[in-house]
């Protein structure tokens, strides 16, 4: 009687063990899919965050060329030497005579 006793109470312990193994298990893989879905998060961040740092520089460089010609087209020379290229705008006595 004491050996069926002990018996059941080995095959209790193993059921035990296999299923307290089991969870751990479980919530192993869980916790390693929870951080490698977050350090994919974090590259594609890190990722886009790099290019809109490229896209920054390339607007601030355009805004630079921007300014530039505002402050030229303040100037009213250069509007007039400007029309003339762009628009064929002709003075007073001015011929236009395009050549190519």
């Amino acid at each position: 009687m004491a050996k069926r006793r002990s018996k059941k109470l080995k095959r209790k312990r193993a059921k035990r063990i296999f299923f307290v193994t089991l969870i751990c298990l479980a919530i192993n893989v869980y916790i390693i899919y929870s951080v490698g879905s977050i350090l994919n998060d974090v590259y594609d961040m890190k990722k886009e965050s790099k290019e809109l740092n490229t896209k920054l520089d390339e607007l601030k460089e355009e805004e630079d060329i921007l300014k530039s010609e505002v402050n030229k087209l303040k100037d009213p020379v250069y509007v007039a030497k400007y029309a003339r290229e762009k628009f064929f705008y002709s003075g007073k006595n001015e011929y236009i005579i395009r050549m190519k």
